[in-house]
């Protein structure tokens, strides 16, 4: 682990802390901390991918902030800008590794816990920070991160 992974964890568990939901903890963190160029406009997209999408416990939020990390860096603006072919390995990749890592990418495999407890709490406190460094290992590897 590098330290700019460490310290990127620590940041998405800190405002993971403050209030931020697990999709936004993630976003935030890489926006910044990490330089991401995502807008106030864009990171509004966040609020409603926590619990899993709105506590549904589905795809868990911190895996689609992630992938929203993503998009910004080797995404595009336009169709005729890139093909889909040069973007999607990136998301794909980073599901799998992720699914591998946590045994599932759904909210509710990775946290049992009824909401708004202190175990919930404690387990995607954790939860954050561990994905947020996995999410800056994978895009120092790409060499995505400046």
């Amino acid at each position: 682990m590098s330290e700019r992974s460490e310290r990127l964890g620590m940041a998405a568990g800190n405002y993971f802390k403050s209030g931020y939901n697990c999709c936004e903890a993630i976003v935030e963190t890489f926006r910044k901390e990490a330089g991401v160029p995502i807008d106030d406009k864009s990171f509004r997209l966040c609020a409603g991918f926590g619990g899993g999408m709105g506590h549904a416990r589905d795809l868990c939020g911190a895996l689609a902030g992630c992938i929203m990390v993503i998009g910004t860096l080797v995404g595009r603006d336009r169709p005729d800008e890139k093909p889909l072919k040069e973007i999607y390995p990136y998301s794909k990749e980073f599901h799998d590794r992720f699914a591998a890592e946590f045994g599932s990418t759904k909210c509710g495999n990775l946290m049992p816990y009824e909401f708004n407890t202190r175990e919930h709490l404690k387990n995607c406190l954790k939860l954050t920070n561990k994905i947020a460094k996995c999410l800056a290992e994978y895009l120092e590897e790409k060499e995505l991160l400046k």
